[in-house]
């Protein structure tokens, strides 16, 4: 018995998608998991082992992935995805079951439709799909309604099999960048994001990171390929700080968080790729919130943010410039309250 689930939403998305792969894996043990997921992504998700196989697709391969799958069966496929080409996809494929989140135009592609919960964390909310069909899940799914502001344990992000030991860091480190010491504290920093209003001032960065530098922690930038020039920029204003940006792989960054005393980034992907490994995590959150779902999963992690503004939040996932051209969400958030905050529960 074979259960597809297709989420091509951005690295965060399907990340937080690893909650729900977890529980298919309970509910039906001697089942394949097949994942469709964006393209770049697949040997990750193979590797995390939340699945036994992958399909990568962007959107021009989504016509050709129907066709290539014609002749296979399902017995549930879940979309917590909710673009039409991913809908599409489903409608072509066979299935016994398939659920997805209800709208005023998708009753002819799923057997079940779910009301998603716009209240809940994004992790809880793709759950609420396997709930259809999981009465164990159905039932945490009601005792969360009644306590929604911790993670229960059946909803953790965190993969605790996936782990690597100091050398295998250590080795992986060394043939990237010289002189840093995995064997001794370091705290990353992710100053980057697809958005740029996500993103917290290089100068915060900057005074954020020297802070913690003097404490004695060595300060590791990680950074996507396009954010190496920004990363390099901080490296030289940062003591004792060293960047890997453009350098690794998302699995080798986890590895590298695996056995960081923290990381202080934005609202990003880096967030949640802490969250997998368990990494103590201080987020500066700015055009976007909590409310929308999509909170760092991670018992260890913290949110600062500026409440009193009335213009948060300005959009779903943050935008070019700021709409009022003032940017104080972010400007507003001192690098003091971000250092506290980071002493406090960094290891």
């Amino acid at each position: 018995m074979n259960h597809l689930y297709i989420q091509t939403a951005f690295l965060g998305d399907l990340l937080l998608a690893i909650p729900a792969l977890k529980q298919i894996r309970y509910w039906s043990p001697q089942s394949a998991i097949h994942l469709v997921c964006r393209q770049g992504y697949g040997e990750l998700m193979k590797s995390l082992g939340v699945c036994e196989r992958v399909i990568e697709v962007n959107k021009s391969s989504k016509k050709s992935l129907i066709k290539n799958m014609e002749n296979e069966s399902f017995h549930t496929i879940f979309c917590p995805h909710q673009s039409v080409s991913s809908h599409r996809i489903v409608k072509s494929l066979k299935a016994e079951q398939k659920i997805g989140y209800k709208n005023t135009w998708n009753a002819s592609y799923f057997t079940h439709r779910v009301e998603r919960n716009l209240q809940w964390p994004e992790a809880i909310r793709q759950l609420q799909l396997l709930g259809t069909v999981s009465e164990a899940v159905a039932i945490n799914l009601e005792a969360f309604a009644q306590k929604t502001d911790a993670i229960p344990h059946w909803a953790d992000m965190h993969l605790k099999q996936v782990s690597w030991s100091e050398e295998e860091v250590r080795q992986m480190v060394s043939a990237k960048v010289q002189g840093l010491n995995v064997g001794t504290p370091y705290v990353c920093i992710a100053p980057g994001s697809v958005w740029a209003t996500k993103r917290w001032s290089q100068k915060s960065y900057v005074k954020a990171a020297t802070d913690l530098a003097r404490k004695n922690y060595q300060i590791v930038i990680l950074g996507a390929p396009d954010e190496r020039s920004l990363c390099e920029k901080l490296q030289k204003e940062i003591p004792n700080s060293f960047s890997l940006a453009g350098q690794l792989s998302v699995l080798q960054s986890m590895m590298l968080l695996s056995k960081a005393s923290g990381i202080v980034c934005n609202d990003s992907g880096a967030m949640h790729m802490a969250s997998v490994v368990g990494c103590p995590t201080v987020a500066v959150f700015g055009p976007t919130v909590t409310e929308l779902g999509y909170k760092p999963w991670n018992s260890k992690a913290q949110v600062i943010e500026n409440n009193s503004l009335l213009c948060r939040p300005c959009g779903q996932h943050g935008g070019r410039q700021c709409p009022i051209g003032t940017h104080q969400c972010m400007t507003s958030v001192s690098h003091r309250a971000v250092v506290d905050e980071a002493l406090s529960i960094f290891r």
